[in-house]
């Protein structure tokens, strides 16, 4: 009776701790359960930024955290074939190219797009406006915009056709887009904006209030932003 009594207390123990080597997963599974919900609630608040997301992905791939060999950004691909642009149609004392955060900014000095006081861009600058173009168009990224800046000096303007420097900036900007777009990059990624005089690159006048004939000439430019998207997902939704 003793030897049965011991069986029994035995199968009774093994069966205890097959039991409790189970709870483990209960509670494993409410955990789960709680993220599982949390993540829900969390979505269900939020609207997840694609452009934002894809440029720390970008940023993380860039320092070698994302797999072998070190990955290039659309960006960079984009201002090599800018810094191209630049060389081939010698427009190193023209033409700008900087890597940004967002993307890229080309700067263009308005005297190698216009003539003086006009908006129309001269037929020698077509070409090289036409490679910047072709290198937007195919470029390897979908979730970009393009937005054109048009700056003047503070010598005021006033004509039949440009009564002031806003008008006049605001159409060398337009110029430029629909040029753009010509060549074939998509209109809903395109902007124009003229700002006139009110953000110089630098001072157009001394301290002495003398003009600086250099300075002038430097704020005289064509800004364009090639950048990712911040609202595209939104853009995407009203669709």
């Amino acid at each position: 009776m003793a030897g049965v009594e011991i069986r029994g207390r035995r199968r009774r123990e093994r069966k205890s701790e097959e039991e409790n080597s189970d709870d483990w997963l209960l509670t494993y599974s409410d955990a789960v359960t709680l993220l599982m919900t949390f993540l829900v609630l969390l979505l269900s608040v939020s609207t997840i930024d694609q452009a934002k997301y894809e440029s720390v992905v970008e940023a993380v791939k860039e320092h070698g955290l994302g797999g072998k060999g070190k990955y290039v950004s659309p960006f960079e691909v984009l201002k090599e074939k800018m810094d191209k642009v630049t060389m081939e149609y010698d427009l190193k004392e023209d033409m700008t190219v900087v890597r940004e955060p967002k993307g890229i900014t080309i700067e263009l000095s308005s005297s190698a797009l216009y003539e003086v006081g006009s908006a129309d861009i001269q037929e020698k600058a077509k070409n090289a406006l036409q490679a910047v173009a072709t290198a937007i168009k195919d470029f390897e990224y979908e979730r970009y915009r393009v937005e054109v800046e048009g700056h003047t000096d503070d010598v005021a303007i006033s004509t039949l056709r440009y009564p002031s420097n806003w008008e006049l900036s605001v159409h060398r900007a337009t110029n430029v887009v629909r040029y753009l777009k010509g060549e074939g990059v998509p209109q809903e990624k395109l902007k124009a904006t003229g700002y006139a005089d009110t953000r110089p690159k630098l001072p157009n006048l001394d301290k002495n209030g003398v003009p600086i004939a250099e300075n002038r000439a430097a704020n005289r430019r064509i800004v364009i932003h090639v950048e990712r998207d911040e609202d595209y997902a939104s853009k995407g939704a009203q669709k």
